[in-house]
Formats: C-alpha cells, structure tokens, sequence
C-alpha cells in the first residue's frame, strides 16, 4: 500500500497549495494577456490612379439602335440581353456542372474552413483523458533490496484529468493569421467569381462560334448547289455548242472548291458542339441542340462603367487586393515571429485506488503553471524572414497594379474592338449587299447574251468571299459584346430600357451616348 500512500501524500500537498499565490499568478497571466498588441509593419494597398476616360480620343460610332451607356449599376446575368433562352439554358447548366467551378467552389469551402481553424487559436483548448490500469507494486527488503525482493499487492489505479492549454496573443501573430485566412478565402471567393464569369463568357463564345460556322455552313452549302446548277447547265450548253470546254472546266473548279469549303465548316460545327459539352460537363457524344446565329439579339445597350469603379466589380482585381491583405498579414506574422511567445497551462484531475476514492475531494490533482519563450539567437533567419516577407509584398503590390492597368487596358481595347467590329459588319454588309445585286445582274444579262460568262464568274466569286465575310463580321460583333462584358468584370445590370433588345434581323450598330467619353 506503499503506491497508495504516497499518491495520498502528493494530493495532499498539491491541495495544500496557498489560493492566494495562485490568484497573484492568474492576475499576472491576465495583465500579460491584455497588453496584447500587434507589432506588424501594417501594410497599405498601394494607390494605383483611375483614368477619367478608357481611351485618349473619343470613340466616334454611328447613330443606330444599340449604344454604349455609362452605368454604376450592380453586377447581373449579362448574357440575358442577347435574348436566348438555349444560352441561357446551357449556362445555367454550365454553372451546375462545369468541373472548374465545382473546383473554385470546393477551394472556397476549404478556404472557410481554414478560417475556423485559425480562429481556433485565438480560444483556450481544453482536452479530457481517463484511464484505468491494473499492477503490482514490488517491495524491497531493509537492506534495500540486495538480498531479497518480496511481491507487493495488486492495485488498481484510476485516472481522470481535464487539460487546458492557452496561448495569449500578446504580438498579434495569431489574429494575422486569422486576417491571412480570411483574406485567402477573398482570393478563392473572387477565383470563383472568376471562374462563373470565364465560364459564362466561354459557352456564350462556343454558342456564337456554333451558330456563325453553322450560318457559313449553310451559306457554303446553298453556294455549292448554285454552283452545281450553273455547272450542269453549262455542261448541257456545251454539249448543244453553245458554250467552250475553258467555261466548264472553270466552272468545275469553282463548284470543287466550294464544296471543298462545307468539309471544314463541319468540322467547326463539330468542335463548337464538343466545347459546348465540355463546359457543360458533359462527354462529347452529347446531343446539343446549336442555336442560330439569327436567334441571338445585340443587347440594346452595352454598358461601360467608370474606370474608378472598376476595381470593385473585375474579380480578379479582387483578387488581387486580396491577395495583397494575405502578403501583408505574413508580414505581421513575420513580425510578430521575432518576440516572445506566452504560454498558459492548467490541469484538474482525479486519481485514486478504488471507485470510491476516485470522487473523494482527496484525490483532487491539480497544476498551473505559464511559460514564456523568446528568441535569443537564431544567425538571423528571422529577421531574414521578415524581409522576404517584405519582399514578397512588394512583389503583390507590383502585381495589384498591374492587374489594375490591364484592367483599363482590356476594357479600352473592348471599346475600339467594337466600334471596329461595328464598321467592319456594315463594310461587309454593303459589299455583300451589292455583290448580291452584281451577281443577279451579270445572270441575267449572261441569260440575254449581253455578256460573257466571265462576268458571271468574277460576280459569283465576289459574292461567295462576301457572304462569308458577312456572317464573320456579324458573329464577331456578339463575341466583342461578350468581351466587353468580361472586361467589365460581370459589373452590370440591365435596366428598364433594355426590356426590349435589338433585333439581330435589323443591321443595328453601336453609338455612344451623348457626352460618354468613352
């Protein structure tokens, strides 16, 4: 019963343990806890200059139906102005299902929950154990046990202890990096962000580039088959001796190569219709149904917010800001590494020899105790730390302001690529217009033998080269409205004015508002 005796002994003396030292020691943890402070070089976000206007010169564009406006309007579903319910259908979709999204979204949760982790550290923790063991204590004889040991008896020993471990954050090192976890969330917030924008803008990109290589499909095809025609009937004029072998032989090359042209025009059809089911999660043997190009509508009004206010709607400025916080909070942390850290601990407990000992207020066991450890030399690796950490945010801060201007660089380059877009679909109009007219006029006169069939040929290629270069020069004008919306960092919501959009049927193009100096 030696073991037992003993451990009665210890409880004792740990109980016996004045209150009055213990309080001056809690008081003294306490004042320590309170001149809590952080000891960072508390970075700023670096001021970047927001240029009143986007270009240096004004945008001249025509007057029309569709217009660009200046807004400070909230962020919304962009792609509803183009008035398709297949687009909008697939990007719903896309949002569901698309692999890189479900990833952001996946690197958000775990982002969050490293929020709760750091924040963790700012509270006590507090652990249980309990246990129970069975032995026999060996006793000794008088001289110590050198001539004869004689078996003790058998105990039992049980044992509960409740722990409680405090690290006080005196230097702020803890609440850095809870600023560092949240502002790593930031960054996964806005990738995600990022992420839904890119995806919107890459379905409606593979839509438009569908529903452009299906509209030049059946433009190749329709030309094929007049060619064809227009072979045979030259083929039976030949054979009547109305016509010259040099006049079909041209004329079978030029229908080849028209039909030549419908092969590769499939196979873009195809590749729009795999990328589509691609963003959409889906495997390319999907049957996706490819909306035409005639179906999609110009918004009426495409917006253009103020370059002050851009940074607060492009996710990856946001981003980027917030990558900056989690540069300056390793910093803080860099800092705060080159002071002491303070440790509180204290354990309550029972241990006892039989169940009925265990809930004597005896076998009370108890301990407090607080450290403190500082560092003294270490050749300079922390200090050397901090200045990499200096470095690094230098680095981010360069960063953030690069981001910013390409920012204003993309939204401007949006602007000029539309009025571009806009002149160029109306040349292209024009020249298909009166390609048109050209063609039927040189048919008929080749009809009434007022001219020769070269006439024919020249007109039919001009109108071939015209009718594509139409179609590209229309789907080009959706896909730089799509860019514009990217630039513009999904910051934009449609009003009341644009209830009722363009019609794609009606050749709008784009103008400026009145006094936007775009």
């Amino acid at each position: 019963m030696k073991s037992a005796r003993y451990l009665h002994g210890q409880v004792r003396q740990k109980a016996g343990r004045s209150a009055p030292g213990m309080a001056r020691l809690g008081v003294l943890l306490g004042v320590v806890a309170a001149a809590g402070c952080a000891v960072g070089p508390h970075l700023s976000t670096p001021a970047v200059p927001a240029p009143k206007t986007y270009n240096a010169h004004p945008i001249n564009l025509h007057s029309a139906q569709q217009r660009v406006q200046w807004t400070t309007q909230e962020a919304q579903a962009w792609w509803s102005l183009f008035r398709s319910t297949p687009l909008n259908d697939y990007i719903r979709q896309a949002m569901q299902a698309n692999p890189d999204v479900q990833a952001a979204q996946a690197a958000l949760a775990r982002e969050q929950s490293l929020i709760a982790v750091a924040q963790g550290g700012l509270l006590p923790s507090v652990g249980a154990g309990a246990g129970i063991s069975r032995g026999r204590a060996q006793r000794t004889g008088a001289n110590g046990g050198a001539s004869y040991r004689i078996p003790g008896n058998l105990y039992s020993l049980l044992l509960g202890t409740v722990d409680v471990h405090y690290s006080p954050d005196v230097f702020g090192r803890q609440a850095d990096l809870v600023h560092a976890a949240k502002a790593q969330a930031a960054v996964s917030r806005a990738s995600l962000h990022q992420s839904e924008v890119f995806l919107a803008a890459a379905v409606s990109r593979a839509v438009i580039s569908g529903a452009a290589a299906q509209a030049q499909l059946n433009a190749a095809q329709q030309i094929a088959a007049a060619d064809a025609h227009l072979l045979h009937l030259l083929q039976q004029e030949y054979q009547l001796g109305y016509q010259n072998l040099q006049s079909v032989d041209q004329q079978e090359a030029i229908t080849a190569a028209a039909q030549a042209r419908i092969a590769p025009l499939q196979a873009d059809v195809a590749a729009a219709r795999h990328g589509l089911a691609a963003l959409l999660g889906q495997s390319p043997d999907a049957d996706l149904s490819m909306p035409t190009l005639a179906s999609l509508q110009l918004p009426a009004s495409l917006p253009t917010s103020l370059p002050s206010a851009l940074a607060e709607q492009r996710p990856d400025i946001q981003a980027a800001m917030a990558e900056l916080k989690v540069a300056a909070a390793q910093a803080d942390m860099a800092t705060a590494d080159l002071y002491p850290q303070f440790n509180i601990t204290a354990d309550i407990g029972k241990a006892a020899m039989t169940g009925g000992m265990f809930f004597n207020p005896i076998s009370t066991l108890w301990s407090l105790g607080a450290g403190i450890a500082a560092p003294i030399y270490n050749g300079g690796a922390l200090h050397a730390q901090r200045r990499a950490a200096l470095d690094q945010y230098k680095v981010v801060s360069d960063r953030y302001r690069g981001t910013v201007l390409n920012a204003f660089r993309e939204v401007a380059d949006a602007l000029r690529a539309l009025q571009g877009a806009d002149a160029a679909y109306q040349h292209h109009l024009a020249a298909q217009k009166a390609a048109g007219a050209a063609l039927h006029l040189a048919e008929a006169r080749y009809r009434d033998g007022a001219t020769d069939y070269a006439t024919v040929l020249d007109a039919e290629i001009a109108y071939q080269q015209d009718t594509v270069a139409a179609i590209t020069a229309r789907s080009q004008r959706y896909l730089d409205s799509v860019a514009l919306f990217v630039a513009l960092g999904d910051g934009w919501r449609p009003d009341a004015t644009d209830a009722t959009a363009t019609d794609a049927k009606t050749h709008s193009i784009v103008q400026n508002t009145q006094g936007a100096p775009a």
